[in-house]
């Protein structure tokens, strides 16, 4: 086998792998993971809130509520400030209320919000979404 005969079956693979992984991936659906939960043996009153490291929950009027600590502009893990009670992300700046509604940018979006259930006498549990495979 010369040179070119080398590099010519070597596009050829190279080509052929190119046009055969979109199709694939097209026809192999992803599949998504069921949700990790994390069970939290701590209750909350009114007004109360407990930092971990995904999210933050609150425990409001209404009952409560898990907001994700990624910003979601880039990504960085943001902080909750108490004495503001606001979210502030200190890549860029981008701050969120306490619900994760975003009130100034770069980011656009609100924080992703966890669903939460009571447990009786005992604390919560936090389901966290996984990533697609």
């Amino acid at each position: 086998m010369n040179r070119r005969q080398l590099l010519k079956r070597a596009g050829a693979w190279i080509l052929g792998a190119g046009l055969f992984y979109p199709l694939y991936s097209f026809v192999v659906r992803k599949q998504v993971r069921p949700p990790h939960e994390v069970r939290l043996r701590k209750l909350l009153k009114p007004g109360e809130f407990l930092v971990e490291p995904s999210f933050t929950l609150f425990h409001t009027e209404e009952g409560p509520v898990a907001v994700s600590r990624t910003c979601t502009h880039l990504g960085c893990r943001i902080n909750y400030d108490d004495k503001e009670k606001i979210f502030v992300c200190p890549c860029h700046q981008s701050r969120f209320l306490w619900n994760g509604t975003c009130v100034s940018g770069p980011a656009r979006k609100n924080l992703n919000k966890f669903s939460v259930r009571v447990i009786e006498g005992e604390g919560y549990l936090v389901q966290l979404p996984r990533k697609i495979l």
